[in-house]
């Protein structure tokens, strides 16, 4: 089970004559959120902003950080349409990048259940969140990532729009000593030959 979420941001180090002198330094910063409040964030590009869902209960002998997973984001803005729109009153859960719940029975859709024909009055996600102060700290936890793209239509989208991508990773972090690709075994190509003639 992963039990606890931390917002992770790459920062610049200060210049220090001993750890940073020529200021070329940087390393990550881990914060833990706690509430569900705390748990409705944004993507942060300049920072290189991460999530990490991770269990302090197991350890890795190599990283020594708790085994997890790192959730990765694609930089989109968030929903650009008007607060008073119907839009962005139905679809209130695309107003952050990510939400962070306690697991609820019965919370299976974050935009409401009918979300076309809702009264638009922060059904789902919202209204699940509203008191702001349930703890997401050593207990299930449910996350729910709103990506999508902004698309300004193009001529060459007419008449048939070739592609536009969006994505996600969700990707291990620390349940490894090392990376599992390396005891492949190699690959000889009988087509190469030496130069040299060995």
């Amino acid at each position: 089970f992963f039990l606890f979420f931390a917002e992770v941001d790459v920062k610049a180090l200060p210049l220090d004559e001993s750890t940073n002198p020529f200021g070329n330094a940087f390393g990550a910063a881990a914060t833990l959120l706690e509430t569900e409040r705390e748990g409705q964030r944004e993507v942060e590009p300049s920072l290189a902003r991460t999530w990490r869902i991770f269990n302090p209960s197991k350890v890795n002998p190599v990283s020594h950080k708790p085994i997890g997973y790192k959730l990765v984001c694609q930089a989109q803005p968030l929903l650009l349409t008007h607060p008073s729109s119907a839009v962005s009153r139905r679809g209130a859960f695309a107003t952050k990048s990510l939400w962070v719940t306690r697991h609820t029975d019965g919370q299976f859709f974050p935009a409401g259940e009918y979300t076309v024909q809702s009264k638009g009055q922060g059904e789902g996600l919202p209204e699940w969140t509203k008191d702001g102060g349930k703890s997401i700290v050593d207990t299930d936890i449910v996350l729910f990532h709103s990506f999508g793209v902004c698309h300004i239509p193009r001529p060459e989208d007419f008449p048939v729009m070739p592609c536009e991508s969006t994505g996600f990773m969700l990707v291990p972090d620390s349940f490894l000593s090392c990376n599992p690709g390396i005891d492949l075994p190699e690959d000889r190509s009988t087509m190469s030959k030496c130069c040299s003639g060995g």
